[in-house]
């Protein structure tokens, strides 16, 4: 199962770089839709590598190890599992749509931290919060509606 959430992942991620962009900069972030379905069916720790080899793969085959498409991507993908881990394990005291949310807009923080750091060197990208933190929200809600979709589904599948 795991390695099927993962290499779906990958998969979505990929696609999605065929897709154009709603605009610079902006990504409809698909492959966290399995994050969110390992979240749910296999726990955290599934959650945790389902988002570290989506993070690996489209590194590897996407932009190097280490380019930055690889450094922002481990970013953002770091960002949002420190936000959802811990409320993942509160005990289902948020939805999926809040952690969904939650993630997609720690995931752009992460994101602009790292590049202002690493390869601006100023502050400067912060200006585009605002409209790259509404991006991620609703990216969230698409996301987080299209996992709750998959869960149900497999929900009942397997209590066939």
């Amino acid at each position: 199962m795991l390695a099927m959430l993962i290499s779906t992942a990958f998969v979505l991620a990929s696609l999605e770089r065929l897709l154009p962009n709603p605009a610079p900069m902006i990504r409809l972030g698909l492959g966290n839709i399995m994050t969110l379905v390992a979240f749910v069916v296999l726990g955290v720790r599934g959650g945790v590598w389902v988002t570290g080899g989506r993070v690996a793969l489209v590194s590897l085959v996407w932009g190097g190890l280490f380019s930055p498409t690889a450094v922002l991507s481990v970013a953002g993908g770091v960002s949002s599992l420190i936000v959802m881990v811990p409320m993942m394990k509160m005990g289902g005291r948020f939805s999926l749509y809040g952690i969904s949310l939650a993630g997609a807009y720690a995931h752009v923080l992460g994101q602009l931290t790292v590049a202002s750091l690493v390869y601006v060197g100023s502050t400067g990208l912060f200006h585009l919060l605002p409209i790259l933190g509404t991006a991620a929200l609703a990216t969230g809600l698409f996301n987080a509606a299209m996992a709750g979709m998959l869960v149900k589904r497999y929900a009942a599948v397997s209590n066939q």
